[in-house]
């Protein structure tokens, strides 16, 4: 029987691609919440801007859900989460 070592890292390359991936989304998403709402500080039309508005709301979801993916492939970035922040 032989054994590929390669093979047993695998799943730790995969992981960190996943990670990369997620972070990269991560990112999208909040670079999206900038860009609507420097839109809607332009807009003329309140009903745009409502719109734009709504769907901040759900990038912010989005938000929410990536760091909850990432701190379950990440146990330190789930230890940072964690803990508060006093400024």
């Amino acid at each position: 029987m032989e054994y590929d070592f390669d093979d047993r890292d695998n799943g730790l390359r995969d992981a960190e691609d996943d990670l990369e991936m997620l972070r990269e989304d991560l990112i999208g998403e909040l670079k999206a919440i900038n860009q609507y709402q420097e839109h809607i500080e332009t807009l003329e039309s309140e009903e745009a801007a409502a719109a734009l508005e709504h769907i901040i709301e759900e990038e912010k979801e989005h938000v929410a859900e990536l760091l909850k993916l990432i701190s379950l492939l990440d146990p330190v970035q789930a230890e940072k989460l964690s803990k508060k922040v006093w400024y």
